[in-house]
């Protein structure tokens, strides 16, 4: 794929979720805190042994909705993201993280559906940027 500058800048990554961008290929991140954003978010979305020939690089996270519903839920949560970040994405620290469960009561079929919210306020320790990603981690319906 050849390299695209726009304005005189050159492309460091591309973003999450994927879709098209303005030059035809995936839409392209070009600053440090916007790639950050995209590598967290895609850290905490990768399941263990999805990523091929990089099988470690994931977040469990997925697997606490299949937890029973405890109150050390979100402190797992918390800590599992802090490690994983540490792991994964140097250069960054985490400043804070909230975590909770949810449960969808918008289903009519007798299904519970359970969530898993999550907020992870970061830095960018070359830069001093902060900012905080919001996701949700949707768990089976029973």
């Amino acid at each position: 794929m050849p390299t695209v500058k726009l304005n005189n800048r050159k492309p460091i990554g591309i973003t999450l979720p994927l879709r098209d961008g303005s030059n035809g290929y995936f839409e392209q991140s070009f600053d440090t805190l916007t790639q950050i954003r995209s590598n967290i978010t895609n850290l905490l979305n990768t399941k263990p042994f999805e990523r091929r020939f990089q099988p470690t690089f994931s977040s469990k996270l997925n697997t606490l909705v299949f937890e029973q519903n405890i109150d050390m839920l979100p402190e797992m949560a918390t800590t599992m993201i802090r490690n994983d970040i540490a792991q994964w994405i140097p250069g960054v620290t985490v400043k804070d993280v909230t975590a909770e469960m949810l449960k969808n009561n918008e289903t009519t079929d007798n299904k519970d559906i359970y969530k898993l919210y999550i907020a992870v306020q970061f830095l960018v320790n070359a830069t001093g940027q902060s900012d905080t990603i919001e996701l949700t981690i949707n768990g089976p319906a029973t």
